[in-house]
């Protein structure tokens, strides 16, 4: 069994102001956190409990990367029940929904991706990460990460060839969380 991605229509409210369009996709599809990329940087987000969207750079003034249409590249929101995925072609917009609900299916597997950085100062549900000589540095939505990595679960979804073979032919975000303490003393 696959699962099937459904299209989501990307409409004028999304030109007309991102950060709306995404929290109230957010809202609807109960996805709680955001993954974003764009020219200029990353840019996490969590959905606080009035349903409003919170950024990273909000909490965090230093590694502050707007939320602009013209650099936007692509978006993930994303949380336990699916993940809505938009992204920019060079012309237009697009995105797509896999939402399979909690349960991991039978023909699906996840792993956790560690995030890049240890954290270094924890405010509002966001936890400051920072990577070594690179000075690589963002925020994601992991609370009270000092001293400790975060990870991504990501869940893929196998399907099969005419062989027999398992590919993975989707995968989405599920998750966010502390997977490593350091013990430097």
């Amino acid at each position: 069994m696959s699962v099937i991605p459904q299209n989501i229509p990307v409409d004028e409210t999304f030109r007309d102001d991102p950060r709306r369009w995404l929290a109230t996709q957010a809202q609807a599809h109960h996805l709680p956190y955001l993954l974003a990329h764009a020219d200029d940087g990353v840019i996490w987000g969590w959905m606080n409990g009035n349903d409003q969207l919170i950024t990273s750079g909000e909490i965090f003034n230093d590694i502050a990367v707007e939320l602009r249409l013209h650099t936007l590249q692509q978006a993930r929101l994303f949380g336990p029940e699916g993940e809505l995925l938009l992204w920019f072609d060079g012309q237009n917009f697009f995105a797509r929904l896999i939402a399979d609900g909690q349960e991991k299916p039978d023909d699906a597997y996840e792993e956790t991706h560690w995030l890049w950085g240890e954290g270094k100062e924890s405010n509002d549900h966001f936890t400051l990460m920072n990577e070594g000589r690179e000075g690589l540095r963002h925020a994601p939505p992991v609370e009270h990460a000092e001293g400790a990595r975060g990870g991504m679960i990501v869940r893929h979804y196998l399907n099969y060839d005419s062989y027999g073979q398992a590919y993975v032919e989707n995968s989405r975000l599920v998750n966010l969380t502390k997977v490593w303490e350091a013990k430097w003393h």
